[in-house]
C-alpha cells in the first residue's frame, strides 16, 4: 500500500526524512517569469520540472513535492481552466513519480498551497466553500499515484482544517504545514495563534504529520521542534526558508541554522522558498554527520 511507505519511513529509530527544495526558485533560474505560475510549465516545459526533481533526488531528497502548489487556487483555475488543472495535477504526479521510481526509497507528495479565501480577522466563508475547491486537485493527485498528500503554507486555521477534512477521507496520509512568523521567540500565525495550538488541532483532525514551512530557521523553530518532540502526537515537519531574494543564506550556513531543529527531533526536514538543490545537499551532509547507516524498506 502506498500509505504504508510513508509510515515506514518515519518508523521509530529511522532518521529524519529529507524533503526537497523550492520548485519555483529553480524554475525561475531556468527562465520562468516571477509573475507566471510554475504549473504552466507542467504542460509547456515538463522536462524542466523533471530536471528539478532529478537534481533534488541527486542532492539527497527522499520526498518530492509535486509542482502543484497553486493548483487549487483561484488564480490557477482562471489561468489554466478547470480541465487543465486536472491535467496539470496528473502530469505533475507523473513527473515526480518518474524521478522517484528511478531512485531508492523516494516518496512523492501531492502538494497544494492555500486558496487564501479565509484571512485572519476577516469574514469566514462557509466551510463547504473553503473545502470543495481543493477536492478536484486532490483527487487528481491521488489518481496520479502520489504516496501522500501535502497541504502547505497555510495561513488560516479555518481554511487549513477544511482542506484537511476533505483530504483525509481520500485514503492517503496527509501532511499539514503552516507559514508562521517569529515573535518574542515563538512562531505565531498572523492572528496571534501560537503554533502549538495549530499543530495540536491538525493532529486531532487527522494529519499524519504537521509542522511549519516558510518560517525562519532559528531559536523559535528549534523551541517549537523541542515542544513537538515531546508533546505533538504526530511527526513534526521543519521546512524553513533560507531567505528572500537578495538575502538568501548560502547552503552550508542554512544547514547549520536548521541543525538545532534536526537535533531537537524534527522528523521531516527540507527547505522552502529560496532553497536550491545545493541547500538540500548541505542538509543531507549535516543529517549524515554521526548518524548510523539506515536502509529504507522497499515496497510497502
Amino acid at each position: 500500500m502506498r500509505s504504508n511507505r510513508f509510515a515506514a519511513r518515519l518508523a521509530p529509530g529511522a532518521p529524519p526524512l529529507l524533503l526537497d527544495g523550492a520548485m519555483g526558485t529553480a524554475l525561475q533560474v531556468m527562465g520562468l517569469a516571477p509573475t507566471d505560475l510554475p504549473e504552466a510549465w507542467l504542460l509547456a516545459r515538463p522536462e524542466a520540472i523533471g530536471e528539478v526533481h532529478r537534481a533534488h533526488v541527486a542532492a539527497g531528497a527522499r520526498l518530492l513535492l509535486t509542482c502543484t502548489f497553486n493548483a487549487a487556487a483561484p488564480r490557477a483555475a482562471g489561468l489554466l481552466g478547470g480541465g487543465l488543472v486536472r491535467r496539470a495535477c496528473l502530469a505533475a504526479a507523473a513527473l515526480a513519480r518518474l524521478e522517484a521510481d528511478g531512485a531508492d526509497g523516494v516518496l512523492v507528495a501531492g502538494a497544494l498551497g492555500p486558496r487564501a479565501l479565509a484571512r485572519p480577522g476577516g469574514p469566514v466563508p462557509p466551510e463547504a466553500e473553503l473545502a470543495r475547491p481543493f477536492l478536484p486537485a486532490l483527487q487528481a493527485l491521488v489518481e496520479g499515484g502520489v504516496d501522500l498528500l501535502w497541504l502547505e503554507t497555510q495561513y488560516d486555521q479555518r481554511e487549513a482544517l477544511a482542506a484537511l477534512r476533505v483530504a483525509v477521507p481520500l485514503g492517503l496520509p496527509v501532511v499539514l504545514t503552516y507559514a508562521l512568523h517569529a515573535r518574542d521567540g515563538r512562531l505565531l500565525a498572523a492572528d496571534g495563534t501560537p503554533a502549538e495550538a495549530l499543530l495540536r488541532e491538525a493532529a486531532a483532525a487527522g494529519a499524519a504529520a504537521a509542522g511549519v514551512n516558510c518560517a525562519p530557521a532559528g531559536p523559535a523553530l528549534t523551541a517549537l521542534t523541542r515542544w513537538a518532540a515531546s508533546e505533538l502526537l504526530v511527526p513534526f515537519v521543519a521546512k524553513p526558508s533560507p531567505g528572500l531574494p537578495g538575502a538568501v543564506l548560502p547552503p552550508a550556513p542554512f544547514a547549520d541554522a536548521v541543525a538545532p531543529a534536526i537535533e531537537a527531533g524534527a522528523r521531516l526536514v527540507g527547505g522552502c522558498c529560496g532553497a536550491t538543490a545545493e541547500h538540500v545537499a548541505a542538509l543531507a551532509r549535516r543529517m549524515d554527520r554521526g548518524r548510523a547507516p539506515w536502509s529504507s524498506p522497499r515496497g510497502g
